[in-house]
């Protein structure tokens, strides 16, 4: 008999910023939602489920490049072959057909796993007009030409795989007792025993918000595998602006800064559960933040009071 999962107490950039963004938000995304992929999960579980794994149209555009440039990369890693840039293209329409017609066709209602548009599921569920759909399949194709062409690319290719890093791969570290997850998706170390971590952007880059997401990459590479604080160099990619590279500078500073912002969130998300050792949250406890933007991108509008007097 399988072992029922447990909602256990962890932290993410992505959690933080949720909280930050939305306290009901955030307890909509991580307990409300909690279970509703079981088969006799109650509706209003099932239904934030599927709420939870909407996704908007550039977040899909983000991940399925992401994905495409990690399956990619495994491939040369297994093979020595590297896909051309219009393979890669290619590839990354077909998913795109694959996900929209997921959406369209509401596949997500027996498998919330499946790709649910936020942009269809609070539209008419059919169609979007030309000129969005156009407008994302450019950025798609260009941050994949970007990205075969670009001189990052060719450095990677270029360093032996046995100075690679786990690729994009989720993973955890520790700080006192909190878990801490995170998924960096690309690095290598050169042959100057430099470790490159590389973060991926299809959107705009948000200095404050890559800093602190590479700063914890660092905790990372330096908790699991044992890098010095001065050999780091971590760079974001914008892939929708030529590939440029954004380098980012660590100090002893910003990786205290960042701990203690770490665990000051985590406190903050704790001091609202009902149960702490138990994980026990209760919906009344995470008030709304009412904002006219926020709130019309916001994967729970179905369901949240405010929005639903």
């Amino acid at each position: 008999m399988r072992k029922p999962l447990k909602n256990e107490f962890s932290w993410s950039v992505s959690r933080h910023q949720l909280f930050t963004g939305c306290q009901r938000a955030y307890y909509y995304n991580h307990y409300g939602s909690w279970g509703g992929w079981e088969i006799n999960a109650p509706e209003r579980v099932r239904q934030t489920y599927i709420l939870k794994n909407i996704v908007s149209m550039p977040i899909w555009v983000g991940s399925i490049i992401h994905d495409l440039i990690q399956r990619s990369l495994d491939s040369f890693a297994n093979t020595g072959f590297f896909p051309t840039a219009e393979q890669l293209k290619e590839e990354a329409l077909n998913t795109m057909r694959t996900g929209w017609t997921q959406s369209v066709k509401k596949a997500w209602i027996q498998a919330p796993k499946k790709t649910n548009l936020f942009e269809l599921y609070y539209g008419n569920g059919r169609n979007l007009p030309r000129e969005m759909t156009d407008k994302i399949k450019e950025r798609v194709l260009e941050c994949i030409d970007n990205f075969a062409h670009s001189q990052i690319l060719k450095e990677i290719l270029a360093t032996p795989f046995l100075n690679w890093k786990p690729i994009d791969k989720l993973s955890f570290f520790m700080i006192n007792d909190l878990k801490v997850w995170c998924a960096i998706d690309f690095a290598y170390t050169d042959q100057n025993g430099v470790l490159h971590i590389i973060d991926w952007k299809t959107g705009s880059e948000r200095k404050e918000t890559l800093r602190f997401q590479l700063a914890c990459y660092a905790i990372y590479a330096m908790e699991k595998w044992h890098a010095k604080l001065e050999s780091i160099e971590p760079h974001g990619v914008i892939l929708n602006d030529g590939a440029r590279v954004s380098n980012y500078t660590l100090s002893p500073n910003l990786i205290i800064s960042a701990k203690d912002q770490i665990l000051t969130s985590a406190q903050a998300m704790k001091a609202k559960l009902k149960d702490q050792e138990n994980n026990v949250a209760e919906e009344d406890d995470f008030p709304c933040n009412p904002d006219e933007f926020q709130c019309a991108y916001c994967n729970f509008k179905e369901i949240c009071p405010p929005l639903n007097p």
